[in-house]
């Protein structure tokens, strides 16, 4: 598959997901890796605030959980997981 093709169909599926961008923007920063709300907000662009309302809501629907100390971090849950594999279902299955 190529670049163009990848992105494209990224595209599509993104397009069909219900999510607003901005929690599809949050979603795919927490697959990738990042943990906190500054983290994603600053790597995605968004601000710490709109990043941090998207993750609320993202944890009311029980796709992300946090563990909060002196600082909070976030992870997908396994619903989360399940969601993010569907927007990347357009990918062909391993060998």
């Amino acid at each position: 598959m190529k670049a163009i093709d990848f992105a494209c169909r990224l595209l599509r599926s993104l397009s069909e997901e219900p999510h607003t961008e901005s929690m599809q923007r949050v979603l795919l920063g927490l697959a990738a890796g990042l943990e906190t709300s500054a983290d994603i907000a600053g790597t995605l662009g968004l601000t710490v605030s709109t990043c941090t309302i998207c993750l609320r809501r993202l944890k009311a629907e029980e796709l992300v959980t946090d563990i909060c100390g002196d600082w909070c971090y976030y992870r997908l849950t396994a619903k989360g997981k399940q969601l993010v594999a569907s927007i990347f279902s357009f990918l062909p299955a391993p060998h």
